[in-house]
């Protein structure tokens, strides 16, 4: 009996193997004969692959700040979804379609857990069916074919489900146990109550057994069966991984979860609830140190994924029905008629005849997946940003109720029903994935199975590929911004950012042109653009205005020429322009270079305080120090000793040369041999209390690898400085722009390299929340130029450099701590911020931002403590009560919490 349970049992195992097997082959068939390019989601997920597939060739398993750079590549986004497409790219290279080879393994996931779950809750029948049903779910093989992270999901919250499916059925083993064991226990004291009988044939009678209505002493109750702790550290792991796959797996987890505790409760099964309390806590430690790195943006970039997304794409108000029958009208699309009709009707036959037919009916079970089910359900329809994909990881607990279903089917024609109905859903795949039958065939298929087809793209090729060529053979020694106007699934910033990550990442795409004020600054500061004739794509209502004025400005102004234009496959021009006049620009030389020289400085005679002042350097150098240099340059007032108190007496332009561009491409090594020449034409910006009088050039090399440093040899040039004239103070503040952004006289202005930028922002940051607001409306865009953000390290070098001549500068300190919170550094803006608060120890604000960022690091007594020479300064600010409150809430102190956190009323946002 035991051999035949094995040989059936490796018999169903053969069977999924062939059902992953054939679904296997579909997808590649798919893929291979596919030729689209990658959505926006899509592309932006590939990009993230990349970014971990180089991370990963030099991992440090051991460094800690190796740690936190790895966790920081993904900042809203869980990240083991790309981790675990890594193996998949380093075997067989990059690229789109190679990366969803990661999808059979999560299809392998998923078919062994449905079918688990099938054997576990009914039979290996209905785990078969049920897993066949997985692969050809419309809601299920339309995501399997795009690289996103909703299948993945699927696979991760269905094995948890089936752990947690597995702990709670050892109860049900140890209580099966414990029931033979009463029962043996209880014949044997009968066997020996008769022969006391026989002994003492008058002795009154003694319970020998406790009553059954009376609770089992302590020392009766049963132990936890070794397997219940199995899997309860089963299912602590894979939720852990499956929020690490994304973090809505709470969504579908929380209603068994809490039925569980709930009933662990009510039973006083207090050793099941700490084994689940357990398991919960061991899912923190797998999916925490990431979400610790990064929970600020995951709740900031939270609000942006839900509410706003809601608003923009007009989903429906909870206060309406339709927000709760949403998911429930698109069934049909996720499940099709004939899976979901057949098996029901078998439920209703089945149920009409139950009293006859010899069929056991597993209410538990089915009572089971309804929990799982129906909470899901209920919990995503709750979330106001409603589309179909987010709610496909409850599909294949869906598909083994439905399997369970078609077996409960009158033995007489059972087989052929269930037969004929997969065959129906095979049918209804093949005609969704692919354009047989043509337009009759679409429309027939729509009857059994309605909702959009996924068929593979099989026309002309997208030029994206030779948009990234193009740029990199025009700057091979370059890295390159990109700026993307259109949005269209075909043409956006996400998938051309992803083919110029596939170039080594010498190329970056980012959507510019979305805010009318900034449109100036951004044809400034990129070199590169393109734009697209015909439909536009998603551009809301909010920013058509602002892209119109930056297609104007690109096509229409004298600052960009047209470079190339391809004909798309929609028969609409993509057109790449480039600046007229480069930023950069670097050739090679004949000969060697053994330090970087300035060989060149151009820039206006006179100048004036608080205004740009362009200026153009022209460097010299091996490739190696050029790359890696920083070039701290100082104009210095020649009259420095007689500079009265309140103006400053020089001009700081520290950054890395080239704005840290230089990229080796795809050159070969010994293209470096030789020196080379690059010409950085910028700006930058008098202090608007600097002191009139000439300022002559100084500068230093630093090089960021080594911590090298030397002097450079600079040309005899200055600049005077001019008293302020009065139709110059409207300007006097950095960034300042005219009242129209439309204005392509804007263009014409000089940019400020991003360092100086950065250093500008930071001088508003004594000022606490008034000072902070235009800093925010600002780096978002700024980063948009630097999709590195390598700038706030160019700046946290060089200031540290200049810190350790001038310690007291509170204007250093200040730029320094700033560049260090927005690379996220928490222990070296903890550093930089505790200098500050010693520099600055009358500014409450000072010491509520160390302990912000002590709350970012999760170190609430830190700030705390940090908080207190700020509540002695001034104890009624809102912003110092408020973290206060915070701090006092992180370590359960509710009622100081609470007091501290109703001046939450009186900020001012």
């Amino acid at each position: 009996m035991a051999q035949q349970h094995r040989d059936s049992g490796s018999k169903s195992l053969l069977v999924l193997g062939i059902i992953w097997l054939l679904g296997a082959i579909s997808d590649r068939l798919w893929f291979a004969l596919d030729r689209s390019v990658p959505a926006w989601d899509q592309a932006d997920y590939l990009t993230s692959t990349l970014k971990y597939l180089q991370a990963l060739q030099h991992p440090q398993w051991f460094s800690g700040e190796w740690w936190t750079n790895f966790w920081l590549l993904s900042t809203k986004i869980p990240p083991l979804a790309y981790i675990l497409t890594v193996p998949f790219l380093q075997v067989f290279g990059t690229g789109g379609d190679r990366a969803t080879l990661v999808h059979l393994l999560f299809s392998a996931i998923l078919l062994a857990s449905v079918y688990s779950l099938g054997v576990q809750l009914f039979n290996r029948q209905v785990g078969l069916w049920a897993a066949a049903i997985c692969v050809l779910l419309p809601g299920l093989y339309r995501f399997r074919l795009q690289f996103l992270l909703d299948y993945p999901l699927t696979a991760g919250i269905t094995f948890a489900f089936y752990c947690l499916t597995m702990w709670k059925a050892s109860e049900g083993r140890r209580k099966k146990e414990e029931g033979r064991r009463k029962k043996e226990e209880g014949r044997r004291k009968k066997e020996e109550g008769r022969e006391i009988k026989e002994d003492f044939p008058h002795s009154p009678d003694l319970p020998l057994s406790p009553s059954p209505n009376l609770p089992l002493s302590p020392s009766h109750t049963p132990p936890l069966s070794p397997s219940s702790f199995f899997w309860a550290i089963a299912f602590g792991i894979s939720l852990g991984l499956s929020i690490l796959v994304k973090h809505t797996t709470v969504l579908f987890l929380f209603t068994p979860i809490v039925w569980l505790a709930v009933g662990a409760v009510r039973q006083k099964a207090w050793g099941r609830l700490g084994q689940l309390t357990g398991a919960l806590l061991l899912s923190v430690a797998v999916f925490g140190p990431w979400a610790k790195t990064n929970w600020l943006l995951i709740l900031t970039g939270g609000k942006r994924a839900t509410l706003d997304s809601a608003i923009a794409e007009g989903d429906p108000g909870l206060n309406t029905i339709d927000a709760w029958i949403y998911y429930g009208q698109h069934l049909p699309e996720h499940v099709s008629w004939p899976l979901l009709l057949v098996p029901l009707v078998g439920l209703i036959l089945y149920w009409r005849r139950r009293q006859n037919s010899s069929s056991i009916f597993y209410l538990n079970s089915c009572r089971w997946l309804a929990v799982f089910w129906g909470g899901a359900y209920l919990i995503n329809s709750l979330n106001i940003n409603k589309d179909d994909r987010y709610v496909i990881p409850y599909l294949p607990v869906l598909s083994i109720f439905l399997a369970y279903c078609l077996t409960l089917w009158p033995s007489r024609w059972g087989r052929q029903i269930r037969w004929g109905t997969i065959g129906l859903a095979i049918l209804a795949m093949l005609f969704h994935i692919w354009p047989l039958g043509g337009a009759f065939g679409h429309s027939l298929v729509q009857i059994i199975s309605p909702g959009n087809s996924s068929y593979p793209y099989l026309g002309k090729e997208w030029p994206h590929p030779e948009v990234i060529a193009e740029i990199i053979d025009r700057e091979p020694y370059l890295q390159s911004t990109l700026g993307v106007l259109p949005s269209t699934p075909e043409i956006n910033q996400h998938n051309l950012n992803f083919y110029g990550a596939l170039a080594n990442f010498q190329v970056y795409g980012r959507q510019v042109g979305t805010n009318l004020k900034d449109v100036p600054q951004d044809v400034r500061s990129l070199s590169w653009f393109v734009t697209k004739s015909g439909p536009q794509g998603s551009i809301r209502e909010g920013i058509k205005k602002a892209q119109n004025a930056a297609v104007a400005a690109i096509e229409k102004g004298d600052k960009f020429e047209l470079d190339k234009t391809w004909v798309l496959p929609d028969y609409t021009n993509l057109n790449l322009y480039h600046k007229r006049v480069q930023p950069v620009e670097i050739q090679p030389l004949n000969e060697g270079r053994s330090q970087v020289q300035l060989e060149r400085v151009t820039v206006a005679a006179k100048a004036v305080p608080g205004v740009a002042l362009p200026v153009t350097y022209t460097w010299s150098g091996p490739w190696q120090q050029l790359q890696s240099g920083l070039v701290l340059v100082t104009w210095q007032n020649q009259q420095s000793g007689d500079i009265p108190p309140g103006q400053t007496f020089r001009i700081l332009h520290d950054r890395a040369i080239a704005q840290g561009t230089l990229h080796p491409g795809m050159l070969e090594a010994d293209k470096f041999a030789v020196g080379f020449r690059v010409v950085d034409r910028t700006a930058m910006l008098p202090p608007a209390n600097i002191a009139p009088g000439n300022y002559n050039l100084q500068a230093t090399y630093l090089n960021r690898k080594t911590g090298e440093t030397y002097p450079i040899n600079v040309p005899a040039i200055s600049v005077k400085i001019e008293a302020e004239p009065l139709d110059m103070r409207s300007q006097a503040e950095p960034g300042n722009e005219d009242k129209d952004p439309g204005n392509e006289d804007n263009t014409d202005k000089p940019e400020l390299d991003l360092v100086t930028q950065l250093r500008a922002m930071a001088v508003n940051l004594p000022k606490g929340l008034p000072g902070l607001e235009p800093v925010f409306e600002q780096i978002g865009r700024i980063n948009q130029y630097d999709p590195i953000q390598d700038y706030t390290v160019q700046a946290e070098q060089a200031l540290e450099y200049r810190l350790q001549q001038e310690p007291n500068n509170l204007e250093l300190a200040y730029a320094l701590a700033f560049s260090r919170v927005l690379q996220q550094n928490v222990k070296s803006a903890i550093a930089a911020l505790e200098k500050v608060t010693q520099l600055d120890s009358r500014n409450p604000y000072a010491y509520a931002y160390l302990a912000f960022v002590h709350l970012y690091g999760w170190h609430p007594k830190a700030a705390e403590t940090a908080l207190k020479p700020a509540l002695a300064l001034n104890s009624n600010l809102p912003e110092i009560r408020i973290l206060n409150g915070v701090a006092q809430l992180m370590q359960g102190n509710l009622i100081q919490a609470w007091q501290d956190l109703q001046y939450l009323k009186k900020l001012k946002i």
